[in-house]
């Protein structure tokens, strides 16, 4: 069983799939655009796996999903605030960002119409380094070739975090390159970079697949500051058993790190009754997610939550669909 020191799992599922219908006509179709992620990884799989569940009763609720591919996070809020998306995923990092007008939301203003769906599963901050770059520790980066993930990116974000633990910053590196997980593994193989860093739900197939054949990669643990905790709320212990990737270099069971919760978000804009059938949905096929996505296997039932992990890493209000679930589960 993936071992998890805190769970985030948002308000909807404390709610137990209801009978309750707002009463869809199947005459009148919406279709909500979500954006994901990179093709072949986790953000991307999990927004087919929803498509999938939820459009088996577009003829009962009108709803259907068309996944999107995209950047990630923060090309999901943009697209979302640009209503070009109704539904995106993203960590929790982002969305504190946008939500409060921070990072990229501090020169265009706070993201206010933002709304939180769902808790998916807690990513890992990660970062991969070859045996021979000599990368044990933070403090070993210095002069080293490291990629930290496209700018702009949730993964970029949290390499600049980690490599603050050690009071390291992008000039400190030999060569610090913006390229996303797919590249650093091609460049990786090449012999062209030393480290990559990638925020990921483990166990991650990809990563799996190319430290089995790489051979040579260890992981790199982290501890988050007493500093990073008070100035991101979002942050939270972690580790990652190092007996999900068969090859790693590791030695012992475990590399510590911290990770951040990911969340299916959405706007004020979409209506309550639509949020609502999605949320019930969900809810009646959480084990079909957990045997079809390796990450969501740590996501508990509703009732084995605590109040705190209820609401960790939440920045923006829950939509009023997912309050309607609350309600009737009498959970506030």
């Amino acid at each position: 069983m993936y071992h998890k020191l805190t769970t985030v799992t948002s308000v909807f599922l404390l709610v137990a799939l209801s009978i309750i219908s707002w009463g869809y006509s199947a005459q009148a179709e919406t279709t909500l655009i979500m954006g994901t992620g990179l093709p072949g990884g986790n953000y991307y799989k999990l927004g087919q796996l929803l498509a999938d569940a939820v459009n088996k009763y577009t003829a009962q609720t009108g709803i259907r999903i068309k996944p999107r591919p995209t950047d990630g996070s923060f090309s999901n809020l943009k697209g979302l605030q640009d209503g070009e998306f109704q539904l995106g995923i993203t960590q929790a990092d982002a969305e504190y960002m946008a939500w409060n007008g921070k990072g990229h939301w501090a020169k265009n203003g706070k993201f206010k119409g933002l709304r939180t769906v769902y808790e998916l599963y807690t990513e890992a901050v990660t970062c991969v380094a070859t045996v021979e770059s000599g990368i044990k520790t933070c403090a070993d980066f210095r002069g080293k070739r490291v990629a930290l993930g496209t700018e702009g990116s949730g993964t970029h974000i949290n390499a600049l975090e980690a490599l603050s633990t050690c009071w390291l910053k992008p000039s400190d590196l030999g060569q610090a390159l913006s390229v996303n997980p797919p590249q650093a593994v091609k460049l990786m193989t090449q012999g062209k970079l030393d480290a990559f860093f990638y925020t990921v739900g483990h166990p991650n197939n990809q990563l799996r697949k190319f430290i089995a054949n790489y051979g040579r990669a260890s992981m790199v643990p982290f501890m988050p500051t007493k500093a990073m905790s008070s100035q991101a709320p979002y942050y939270q212990k972690y580790f990652i058993w190092a007996s999900d990737y068969p090859g790693l270099r590791n030695h012992g069971m475990k590399v510590d790190t911290f990770g951040i919760p990911s969340f299916l978000v959405t706007t004020d804009k979409v209506p309550a009754k639509i949020i609502y059938e999605i949320g019930r949905i969900f809810l009646s096929q959480l084990e079909y997610f957990k045997r079809n996505l390796p990450p969501m296997r740590e996501v508990d039932p509703p009732e084995r939550q605590s109040k705190r992990d209820l609401h960790w890493g939440v920045s923006a209000p829950f939509h009023e669909g997912i309050k309607k679930l609350s309600k009737e589960r009498g959970i506030r």
